[in-house]
C-alpha cells in the first residue's frame, strides 16, 4: 500500500474523528469501523519502518475514536475499555516517545469514559497525565483534554478551575484553527461562568459559540443557554429552549446530556406551576440518569418529583400519613444522595433534606423539621444560588411555624439580600425583573407569617421588602450596543411600512411584522448579554416610615393603599398618619371580571366607527361598573384626601382617576412604594417637548395647544416628530408630552410602543436610560398597560420610565379618543405649569370633564428618603 494510500486513510480518520466532535456517534462508529477493516488488511510486512509507524498510529487512534463513538452510543464502558486496550495494543508495535504517546492519550480517552460514568475524581488524573506529558504544540489534543478536566472539575462543583481549563481549552482550539472545539470551549467557559454567578457574561460566551458552530445541532448549546436563562429568571424562555434541545440530544445519542436537559426542563416547568407535567417528565429523568449509572443525578431528579408533589400539597387538602410518608422518601433520598454524591455544585442530599423538611413541616412535625434542617451546613454557601435561597425559604417557615419570629425575619432577608445581589449582575430591566421568580416563595411565606401576626403593619413591611428587592433601574450606564440600535432601526422600518400598508395587503403586512418580531426578539437576547452597574437595591419602606412622612405633611387625609392578592382572596393594608389596619375584600375574582368589564366599555365608547347607539350604551355599561367598582373598592378606604394605590394586576388597570369618588382628588398608582421623590417645587425654568405621531386625529393640534402652556417649548409634528429626537428629550427634559397612538404589548411588554414619524418607540430601547426625575404624558390608547410577569413583578412603557427615573408617568390603561385627549391634555398642561404637581394637574383637568376619562398618574408618595 503506497503513501497515497496512506494519505486517504488519514482523511478518512480525520472525518470520522469530526463525527465524534460533532456529536455524531452512530456515523463516527461506523466509520472507524470500516477504517479498521481497511487497516487491518494492509500487509505491514511489505511496510518500511515509516509507513509502519504511520499505520500503527492510524490503528491505535482509530480504536480510540471507536472506543468515544461506542460509549456516547451505549453508554457501555466495558466495551468502551475493551477497544482502548486494543489501541495501545496496536501501539505495541512502536518504540519511544511514539508509543507513550499513544498511551498517554489513551489514557485521556479513559479518563474520558470514567468521567461519563460519574467517576470524576479518578478522571481526573488521567487528564492530568496526558497534559504533564504532550508536545505543547499538540494543540488540538491538549484542547481535548483541558475540556474533558474542565468537565470534571464542573461536576465536581470546581467551577473556578473548569473555568481555568476551559480558557485553556480555547487557547488551544485557536491555536490548532479548529473552531469546532473553540465553540466547545467558551460554551463550556460560559456554563462556568453561570455557575459563578456572572450570568450576562455566561450567556455572551455562549452566543459566542454559536456562532463559531452555527451548524451544531446536537443540542448542547441550547441546554447550556437554557441553564443560565434558567439562573436568570428567565424561566418560560428556557423551557421553550430545552423542549427544542431534548430531541437533538435524543439524534445525537447523547443519553445523559438528554437527562440533564430532562430534568432542567421540569425544574421550569414547576416554575411555570405545570405540576402534572413536572412529576412526569422528572420521573423520566430518573430512569434515565439511572439507565447510565449517574445517581446523583437521579436523586436530584426524585427529589424534583417530590418537590412538585409537595407544591400541590400545599394547595390541597393532605392529611398528616401522607405527608410523613413522603417525608420518609425524602429523607431516603437523602441518604443515597449522601452516597452518590455532589454533581454541578448541587449536593443532592442536601437537596432531599430541604425537601424533607418541608414535608415534616406540612406534616406539623416541628421537632423533626428542625432536626433535619439542622444537618446542613448553615446557609448551604457553595451550593448554586436558587438552592440556597431555597435553604432560607425553609428556614423562614420553620421559624415562623415555630414562634420565632426575629429569626424567620433573618432568613427572609437573607435570602432576599442573595436575590439582590444577583439582581445587580443583570444589565437589563427584563433580566431584573425576572430575577423575581426565585423569591417568589420567599416573599410569601415572609408576607403569609405576616398575616398570621393581625399586625398590618407586618403584613405592609412584608409586601415591601419583597417589591422593593426587584425594584429601581436595571442599571444606571446603557450599553454601546450600535448593532443592536441598527436592528431595533430595522425592525422600526419594517413596522413602519406594515403601517402604510393598505387593507387588501395583508398578507405583506403579516409578513413584515413576523421579521420585525424576529428582530425584536434578537435584541431581547442581547439585552440578557449587559451586565448589570445598578448598585445598592432600594431600602424597603416600612409602615411606621410612611406613617410618619404622612404625618410631616399634616393632612390626616391622606391614604396609602396597598393591595395584595393572596390564595385568590383580595386584601389591602390601609395606611394613614394615624393608623395602619387591613381590609379583607373577599374573593378577586368579582374585581378582575368588573375590571375586563371596563376596558371593553372603554374601547366601545371611544370607538367613532361603532354606531351611536351602541357606543351610548357602552357608555351607561361604563358608568355603572365604575360606580360598582368604585363601592367596592374605594368605599372600605374612606380616602377624603390623597391616595396613593399599591397595587399589581388586575388593579394596575383600574382606572382609579375615573372612579367617581376620587373626582377633583389627587390619585396615584405604582406598584411598590418607591422613594426619593421631592415635593412639588415649582420654579418656571422646566423644559417640555410635545410631540405629536401619525394618525392621531388631532394630535399636531393638541401638540401646539400643549406647546403654548409653556414658553420656550419645543413642539415636533409630522416628519419632525422622530424617534430620536423623542428618545433625547426623554433624557434631557422635564416634561415630555407624547400625543401619539400606542400599544402594549401583553406578551412582549418591554416592545410597548409609541407610534412616531419614522415608526415605533420601543420601551426596549429606553432601557438603562436615566431620566432627570422627569414628567412623562402618554396621551395614546392603553399605553399605560402593564404585565405581571412571572414572580409577580409587572413590565411595561410606564414601569420602565418609572424604574429609569421619571418622577411621574400619565397614561391611559384603556381606549382613549384622540378627541377626548385633545381636550384634557391643554387643561393639565396649564396646570402642571403653575403647581408642577402631576396628580393635582390630572385631577384639576378631569373635573370638569363629563365622560369618564382613563387617564392614571402613575408615581409614589413625595417625601420618602432615597436609599
Amino acid at each position: 500500500m503506497g503513501g497515497i494510500k496512506f494519505e486517504v486513510l488519514t482523511n478518512r480518520f480525520e472525518r470520522a474523528r469530526e463525527w465524534n466532535l460533532r456529536a455524531r456517534p452512530r456515523r463516527a462508529l461506523r466509520d472507524f469501523r470500516k477504517l479498521l477493516e481497511d487497516l487491518e488488511r494492509v500487509d505491514r510486512a511489505s511496510l518500511d519502518s515509516r509507513a509502519l509507524e504511520t499505520w500503527v498510529w492510524l490503528t491505535a487512534r482509530s480504536w480510540m475514536g471507536l472506543a468515544q463513538a461506542e460509549f456516547a452510543l451505549s453508554g457501555d464502558a466495558h466495551a468502551a475499555v475493551t477497544s482502548l486496550d486494543s489501541a495501545v495494543a496496536a501501539a505495541g508495535a512502536l518504540a519511544g516517545p511514539e508509543r507513550e504517546h499513544v498511551e498517554v492519550v489513551t489514557a485521556g480517552q479513559r479518563g474520558m469514559i470514567l468521567l461519563h460514568a460519574g467517576r470524576h475524581k479518578e478522571a481526573i488524573p488521567l487528564f492530568d497525565r496526558v497534559l504533564e506529558v504532550s508536545h505543547h504544540e499538540a494543540h488540538r489534543d491538549l484542547a481535548m483534554t483541558y475540556l474533558n478536566r474542565g468537565v470534571a472539575y464542573s461536576d465536581l462543583g470546581a467551577f473556578d478551575r473548569a473555568l481555568a481549563d476551559d480558557l485553556a481549552a480555547a487557547w488551544h482550539a485557536e491555536a490548532s484553527d479548529n473552531n469546532r472545539l473553540l465553540a466547545f470551549a467558551r460554551h463550556n467557559a460560559g456554563f462556568d461562568l453561570s455557575m459563578l454567578g456572572d450570568l450576562p457574561a455566561a450567556l455572551a460566551e455562549m452566543t459566542a459559540a454559536r456562532r463559531l458552530a452555527p451548524d451544531q445541532d446536537d443540542g448542547i448549546p441550547l441546554l447550556g443557554m437554557a441553564e443560565a436563562l434558567y439562573g436568570v429568571g428567565l424561566v418560560a424562555e428556557a423551557e421553550a429552549l430545552l423542549e427544542d434541545a431534548i430531541p437533538q440530544l435524543l439524534r445525537s445519542g447523547m443519553r445523559t446530556d438528554r437527562a440533564i436537559a430532562e430534568y432542567f426542563r421540569a425544574r421550569c416547568l414547576l416554575q411555570l406551576q405545570r405540576f402534572g407535567e413536572t412529576q412526569d417528565l422528572a420521573k423520566r429523568a430518573r430512569t434515565h440518569f439511572k439507565s447510565v449509572g449517574y445517581e446523583s443525578w437521579a436523586v436530584l431528579a426524585r427529589v424534583l418529583q417530590l418537590e412538585a408533589e409537595h407544591v400541590q400539597a400545599k394547595r390541597a387538602e393532605t392529611s398528616r400519613a401522607y405527608a410523613l410518608r413522603r417525608a420518609t422518601h425524602a429523607l431516603v433520598a437523602a441518604r443515597d444522595g449522601d452516597v452518590a454524591g455532589p454533581v454541578l455544585g448541587q449536593h443532592p442530599g442536601h437537596a432531599a433534606r430541604l425537601v424533607a423538611t418541608q414535608w415534616l413541616l406540612l406534616a406539623g412535625d416541628l421537632e423533626a423539621a428542625r432536626t433535619t434542617l439542622q444537618g446542613l451546613p448553615r446557609g448551604l454557601a457553595s451550593a448554586p444560588l436558587t438552592m440556597r435561597i431555597q435553604y432560607y425559604t425553609v428556614q423562614a417557615e420553620l421559624s415562623f411555624a415555630t414562634g420565632d419570629r426575629p429569626r424567620g425575619l433573618r432568613a427572609v432577608r437573607a435570602g432576599l439580600g442573595l436575590l439582590a445581589d444577583h439582581r445587580n449582575r443583570l444589565g437589563s430591566v427584563e433580566s431584573v425583573t425576572a430575577a423575581a421568580v426565585h423569591g417568589e416563595d420567599l416573599n410569601y411565606i415572609d408576607v403569609e407569617a405576616a398575616v398570621r401576626t393581625d399586625r398590618s403593619a407586618a403584613m405592609f413591611d412584608a409586601l415591601e421588602r419583597g417589591r422593593a428587592t426587584f425594584a429601581g433601574t436595571g442599571r444606571v450606564t446603557p450599553p454601546d450596543d450600535p448593532e443592536a440600535a441598527a436592528l431595533l432601526t430595522e425592525a422600526r422600518g419594517l413596522l413602519a411600512r406594515a403601517r402604510e400598508l393598505s387593507a387588501g395587503d395583508a398578507k405583506e403586512r403579516e409578513r413584515l411584522t413576523r421579521r420585525a418580531r424576529r428582530i425584536q426578539d434578537e435584541v431581547r437576547e442581547r439585552s440578557w448579554r449587559h451586565a448589570g452597574n445598578a448598585g445598592a437595591v432600594q431600602r424597603p419602606v416600612s409602615a411606621r416610615e410612611l406613617r410618619r412622612v404622612l404625618l410631616e405633611r399634616g393632612d390626616n387625609t391622606d391614604v396609602v393603599a396597598n393591595f395584595v392578592v393572596l390564595d385568590g382572596m383580595l386584601r389591602c393594608v390601609r395606611v394613614d398618619a394615624q393608623s395602619v389596619t387591613t381590609i379583607e375584600y373577599g374573593s378577586a375574582e368579582d374585581v378582575t371580571e368588573r375590571v375586563r368589564r371596563l376596558g371593553a366599555d372603554f374601547a366601545m365608547a371611544a370607538n367613532d366607527l361603532i354606531p351611536a347607539p351602541l357606543r351610548a350604551a357602552a357608555s351607561s355599561s361604563l358608568e355603572r361598573n365604575l360606580k360598582v367598582l368604585d363601592g367596592i373598592l374605594l368605599a372600605p378606604l374612606r380616602a377624603d384626601g390623597d391616595l396613593y394605590v399599591v397595587a399589581r394586576e388586575p388593579l394596575l388597570s383600574v382606572p382609579w382617576t375615573a372612579l367617581p369618588s376620587r373626582s377633583g382628588l389627587r390619585t396615584a398608582v405604582n406598584s411598590y412604594v418607591a422613594r426619593g421623590r421631592t415635593h412639588a417645587r415649582p420654579t418656571g425654568e422646566r423644559r417640555l417637548l410635545a410631540a405629536a405621531g401619525p394618525g392621531v386625529t388631532h394630535g399636531t393640534e393638541e401638540a401646539h395647544a400643549v406647546g403654548e402652556q409653556w414658553p420656550g417649548a419645543t413642539v415636533l409634528t409630522g416628519d419632525d416628530a422622530v424617534t430620536e429626537q423623542v428618545r433625547t428629550a426623554l433624557a434631557t427634559h422635564d416634561v415630555v408630552h407624547l400625543a401619539t397612538h400606542g400599544q402594549h404589548d401583553a406578551d412582549n411588554p418591554l416592545f410597548a410602543s409609541i407610534d412616531l414619524a419614522d415608526g415605533p418607540l420601543f420601551a426596549h430601547e429606553l432601557d438603562g436610560t436615566p431620566l432627570p426625575g422627569s414628567v412623562v404624558i402618554l396621551s395614546s390608547c392603553e399605553v399605560g398597560g402593564s404585565t405581571q410577569v412571572l414572580g409577580g413583578e409587572v413590565l411595561g412603557l410606564t414601569s420602565v420610565l418609572l424604574r429609569l427615573g421619571a418622577r411621574a408617568v400619565i397614561a391611559s390603561v384603556a381606549k382613549l379618543s384622540d378627541e377626548l385627549a385633545a381636550r384634557v391634555m391643554p387643561r393639565l398642561h396649564a396646570h402642571l405649569r403653575e403647581t408642577d404637581d402631576p396628580e393635582a394637574a390630572l385631577a384639576a383637568a378631569l373635573t370638569d370633564v363629563a365622560e369618564p376619562v382613563p387617564l392614571v398618574c402613575f408615581s409614589s408618595v413625595e417625601g420618602l428618603a432615597a436609599g
